[in-house]
């Protein structure tokens, strides 16, 4: 199944209602097979519905605490404010609390007998208004949940239900392509973490770690900072080609793709998984050793690692870097689509790895002779190539040089 496909089903399933823009980054986080990963988003995995919206698509089944009937939260005195955001919302305000950008009520509302759906509400304009995407938890209990609030979406508050929670304010890409992060545990008050953040700029680098939910903590808004068009349209295929020699697949599968990998995948986090075409390839050395050449993409930005060994040994992940590094170069087809062209170098002489997506490959060595074909879309062209041509279906050829 496509990603194409889950989001034609997503539509069909969702009717009016929105899905939150991240549900597509949970479904791949979790470590497995994409296509495992897939399955679940059409198994179970449709866990919102638009605030104040209608019927709840599927529910939270783990990782929830008691509400309780007493209101909590520094407001909770306020009993005029308390019923502004329960007209509002149309539901009942568990947890109201003052914050930087201005009063943030937790609310549950109900849903179908047994369940009820969880939101937050915060003050614009001075009107109380549903924020981002409801949960849907079982009667009288919560799941950890977040929100991004104010204008500049920079007061994260994070209703734990006194479940731990850590957080981690960013993220860097380590020397093996992994991603390293630093927690720290939130001390919540009264049931709920308000704390100042770096305002979010198309990204969303925060992190937040439940210490004992079976669930990650929902960061209910994040389209505010990255449209839901954005992230479920320009969701990266994945392409998965055996080049010659590639022989049997191996039966340690998992060795040989780095999504099955601690530390490759962002659990987490709250990315966006936009970018480049997603390759796994798939061949030989020229000394019969598997290797394995795979962009990951994140937040519009994909990383190039490579992998060579034999099939009884777990192969070490090496990492190449970003391919807008100089290890890809847009090219525009004959539609002004802009398309990237993979031309990674692989060290100690393994060749170059290249690919364009529905498009022809030619190489050639030092800028002169023959023009040479390589099989398909995607290859790993000899070491002595210098120059790479790429045809698309449509439109002129590109010649770029593999430096």
């Amino acid at each position: 199944m496509t990603d194409t496909d889950i989001r034609e089903v997503l539509t069909r399933a969702a009717g009016d209602l929105s899905p939150a823009p991240d549900l597509l980054d949970r479904v791949r986080a979790g470590g497995n097979r994409r296509a495992v990963r897939r399955r679940t988003v059409l198994g179970g995995a449709l866990a919102v519905a638009a605030a104040g919206a209608g019927v709840p698509v599927a529910r939270h089944r783990g990782g929830t605490v008691p509400v309780g009937r007493r209101v909590r939260g520094d407001l909770a005195h306020d009993r005029g404010l308390i019923e502004r955001f329960e007209r509002a919302v149309r539901g009942r305000v568990f947890w109201i609390g003052a914050t930087p950008a201005g009063p943030v009520a937790g609310f549950t509302m109900p849903a179908e007998p047994g369940w009820e759906q969880q939101g937050f509400a915060e003050l614009v304009d001075g009107r109380p208004q549903p924020g981002g995407n409801t949960l849907v938890v079982p009667a009288g209990r919560m799941g950890p949940a977040a929100l991004l609030a104010g204008p500049d979406r920079d007061v994260l508050v994070v209703l734990t239900g006194d479940v731990p929670v850590a957080l981690s304010e960013g993220f860097e890409i380590d020397a093996a392509g992994r991603i390293d992060r630093t927690f720290v545990p939130l001390r919540a008050t009264d049931g709920a973490v308000v704390r100042r953040i770096a305002a979010p700029d198309r990204t969303v680098p925060i992190a937040l770690r439940p210490g004992n939910a079976s669930d990650p903590v929902w960061l209910t808004n994040i389209e505010a900072v990255v449209p839901a068009s954005t992230a479920l349209n320009r969701l990266p295929e994945r392409i998965e080609q055996r080049l010659p020699g590639a022989g049997e697949p191996p039966a340690r599968t998992e060795w040989w793709d780095v999504t099955r990998r601690d530390g490759y995948l962002d659990p987490y986090g709250y990315h966006v998984w936009t970018g480049p075409t997603e390759w796994h390839l798939t061949g030989a050395t020229a000394d019969g050793r598997r290797l394995v050449v795979q962009t990951v993409a994140l937040d519009g930005r994909a990383r190039a690692l490579w992998m060579a060994g034999r099939d009884d040994e777990k192969p070490r992940v090496n990492y190449l870097g970003m391919l807008d590094d100089g290890l890809s170069t847009d090219a525009v087809d004959g539609f002004g689509e802009t398309y990237p062209i993979l031309h990674a170098r692989l060290p100690h002489g393994l060749g170059v790895a290249v690919a364009a997506l529905n498009c022809r490959l030619r190489y050639r060595v030092r800028g002169e002779g023959t023009w040479l074909p390589a099989a398909g879309d995607a290859a790993v062209i000899p070491a002595a190539a210098s120059e790479l041509e790429v045809q698309p279906r449509h439109g002129r050829a590109t010649r770029v040089g593999v430096p």
